[in-house]
């Protein structure tokens, strides 16, 4: 008799913690489709959440991005690399993606329609806001081999730049 109760008090125990357990998941479920329909903040790209491919990336025109007077082109930097380390640098280009707030600084990605991948992607970091598709002009310091952790490796960087927005 004794274990008859022991095996019920178990049994009506874990039935309770499977309804409490369902209970949530209907709750977390009814906030996800809330968040699922949830506004992205402007400029985010949209997310498909059926899975499959990610969506194509924008299509830039590089065709007005000037080369600075004294300054570099995306494929200059590259080629230049090790005469540039430790140096000031200027380059013109667009930004094609940008992080805001990461580790105190603003990160940018800059091509100027020069070099072929990967040395046609620059890497830039700034204290300067800017939006993907603004041309903007940098001027910064250009370090090789910089490894952040985590895999965030930049074979070249161009670090604390000012940022002009054209």
């Amino acid at each position: 008799m004794r274990k008859a109760i022991y095996t019920t008090g178990r049994l009506l125990l874990t039935m309770a913690i499977f309804a409490s357990s369902a209970i949530a998941l209907d709750q977390y479920a009814g906030y996800m489709a809330g968040a699922a329909n949830a506004p992205l903040p402007e400029g985010h790209p949209n997310i498909d959440m059926r899975g499959g491919a990610a969506p194509a990336a924008p299509k830039f025109d590089f065709s007005k991005i000037v080369k600075p007077k004294d300054g570099k082109t995306v494929q200059e930097v590259y080629q230049d690399k090790a005469k540039l380390n430790g140096k000031r640098v200027t380059v013109r280009g667009k930004v094609v993606k940008y992080n805001e707030a990461i580790m105190g600084k603003n990160w940018l990605h800059l091509r100027d329609g020069t070099g072929k991948e990967p040395a046609n992607d620059l890497t830039v970091t700034t204290q300067t806001k800017a939006k993907v598709g603004d041309t903007v002009l940098i001027e910064g310091i250009v370090s090789l081999d910089k490894d952040l952790g985590a895999g965030y490796k930049y074979d070249v960087i161009i670090e604390d730049a000012k940022v002009k927005v054209e």
